[in-house]
């Protein structure tokens, strides 16, 4: 029974990790080609990078044009 739940609480604890290269699904994943010109609209995101980093970009477009960041939220990031 206690190699059971040693199991059990290995398995819980493996499941709750995240890579932080991949897109959370409330995030917008950053498609290809990257955009090389964006408008001057401000329409703040925050943007994640794939090292999990975030960072306010003025919009979606400014975000995805870094090649470092793989998605972005609508809004500001929390902080």
């Amino acid at each position: 029974m206690l190699r059971f739940s040693f199991v059990i609480a290995v398995v819980c604890l493996t499941s709750c990790a995240s890579s932080s290269s991949e897109p959370q699904p409330s995030m917008t994943k950053c498609e290809d080609p990257r955009p090389q010109i964006c408008t001057m609209i401000y329409d703040p995101v925050c943007g994640v990078a794939a090292d999990g980093t975030r960072k306010i970009y003025a919009s979606d477009c400014s975000a995805c044009s870094h090649a470092d960041v793989i998605g972005y939220e609508k809004g500001e990031c929390e902080k």
